[in-house]
């Protein structure tokens, strides 16, 4: 993605003649200053797989990494035991949270009756490291990203973290093109882009949605930020993160702050099937960041109506599928997989049904899609929540 376009995210795309050993000095030079830790929110299973064994070997391997967080959700005891042969190459900087342990569900439970703070779920995983994180304060910087990449090697890290460390951005999203043998990423392709620009096309100029518009692959989950930053974030406790971070930093951070990032040139992990559940699968994500989306525009003053919602899901449609055709010409241009037109098209029909799940999910719950609370209202609403946690993560045994 070699160009120089800029609209309204600044955009630093990877050019052939980038210095990845100058930049990684300069990180490690400004980390002795600014330590720098990584969350990975992980299930065993993602955990076991060969993809994080790489990622594991390559964190071992970047001295300018203070911590890394690894955020074990619903693991059992066994597979919380066997976690630990799993991270032991990161040897002392390795911190395994096993956010099931009896403990540490307790203090989940405090919380959630002071403040709710949604079901279990990506997000939910994500905010538990990043409590722990804050908690102890070891680190300045945090980057985050996941456990099933495939195509996982340190450069990624390094462009992530530079504009952050070094040219002092508050905010780096990565982007990158998705792909294996075939394009992936359907729903960036599939629903977010069109479904995006069905936003624009029914609402008018609104700079929130040109701002979400901007970004190169806004699902992606590899971010970087400072803890300062971190600690006022407010995110869904589900597949809806990736949209409600990028709505959090629109909030908190002025855009000319906040930066988008070409990390790799190919980009590739586990895939999922788009399934006929509507509780699971592609369409539930789908449905989370909807839900996100709907959230976000009522709350800056948008009436959502049934006619709304009739309106933008066949404008969705006829956005969806033009867009078939020009991934079946860049598919034929690459020499990848051929696209079968019929199945991306059923994908599209079943995101478009899907939108008016999230819509009446919407209007059921009197907040819409409900954000868990920002560590910082929770430190104020529990007095000590911040210590509690650490040494329950720490402790999750309660062994004497």
């Amino acid at each position: 993605m070699a160009d120089f376009r800029q609209n309204v995210v600044p955009t630093f795309t990877r050019l052939e003649s980038e210095d990845l050993e100058g930049m990684e000095r300069r990180i490690m030079k400004a980390s002795v200053r600014t330590p720098i830790g990584v969350i990975i929110p992980a299930l065993y299973d993602d955990l076991a797989s060969p993809a994080m064994q790489k990622i594991v070997t390559e964190l071992a391997n970047m001295p300018f990494l203070r911590r890394v967080y690894i955020s074990l959700d619903r693991a059992s005891p066994e597979e919380y035991r066997k976690a630990y042969d799993i991270v032991r190459p990161l040897e002392d900087r390795a911190r395994l949270l096993w956010n099931d342990a009896p403990a540490v569900q307790r203090i989940v439970q405090n919380i959630d009756s002071v403040t709710p703070i949604g079901g279990r779920g990506k997000g939910r995983a994500v905010w538990m490291a990043l409590g722990y994180a804050l908690g102890k304060a070891e680190v300045a910087v945090l980057a985050f990203h996941n456990a099933d990449i495939v195509t996982y090697d340190r450069a990624m890290m390094v462009r992530l973290l530079y504009p952050v460390v070094h040219l002092r951005y508050q905010f780096a999203k990565a982007f990158y093109a998705r792909h294996s043998e075939r394009l992936n990423g359907r729903v960036a392709r599939l629903f977010y882009f069109p479904f995006v620009k069905a936003l624009r096309d029914v609402l008018g100029q609104r700079d929130f949605v040109d701002y979400m518009a901007d970004f190169r692959y806004p699902l992606s989950g590899e971010f970087a930020t400072f803890a300062t930053i971190a600690n006022e974030l407010r995110f869904p406790s589900d597949w809806g993160i990736e949209v409600g971070i990028l709505s959090e930093m629109y909030r908190i951070v002025r855009t000319h702050r906040t930066c988008q990032v070409e990390i790799a040139p190919r980009y590739d992990h586990k895939h999922q099937a788009v399934g006929s559940d509507p509780q699971g699968g592609l369409l539930r994500m789908v449905a989370d960041i909807a839900r996100t989306f709907y959230t976000q525009l009522a709350s800056s003053g948008c009436i959502l109506s049934e006619d709304f919602l009739v309106t933008l899901k066949h404008t969705y449609m006829v956005n969806a599928r033009a867009y078939v055709r020009v991934y079946e010409g860049l598919a034929e241009m690459n020499k990848v997989e051929r696209l079968d037109s019929h199945a991306e098209l059923r994908t599209i029909e079943s995101f478009a049904g899907v939108l008016e799940q999230a819509f009446q999910e919407f209007h059921q719950h009197p907040l819409g899609s409900p954000l868990i609370p920002e560590w910082r209202r929770l430190e104020s609403a529990l007095d000590g929540i911040l210590s509690e946690l650490v040494a329950v993560f720490e402790n999750p045994n309660g062994e004497p």
